[in-house]
């Protein structure tokens, strides 16, 4: 999705703030960056990639809780993730 949007990133002055991209942990930031940059090697000075917190199981045992304990941040990024593929993944669970 990044590379098809690639001209708004050239475009882009560096005086906006960072494009902050959220990923769970799933995603390999320095994977993703290399890619990047072999395509537009300034990209990292306008986008930068924060990777969502995952509870550890001392901290779910703290909040009294144990098991699947779902990531507010993860739902959106997976949310953002259905819209950009139209909910494919849903269609194809549905048929």
């Amino acid at each position: 999705m990044l590379l098809k949007h690639m001209d708004y990133f050239q475009q882009k002055p560096e005086t906006l703030p960072k494009t902050t991209i959220l990923l769970n942990h799933e995603y390999h930031p320095e994977k993703i960056q290399k890619a990047l940059e072999q395509v537009y090697r300034e990209i990292m000075t306008k986008i930068e990639f924060e990777v969502s917190a995952k509870p550890s199981k001392a901290e779910k045992a703290a909040q009294g809780q144990s098991g699947f304990v779902p990531v507010a941040v993860r739902w959106v990024i997976e949310r953002s993730n259905a819209w950009v593929e139209r909910c494919k993944n849903l269609v194809k669970n549905f048929e």
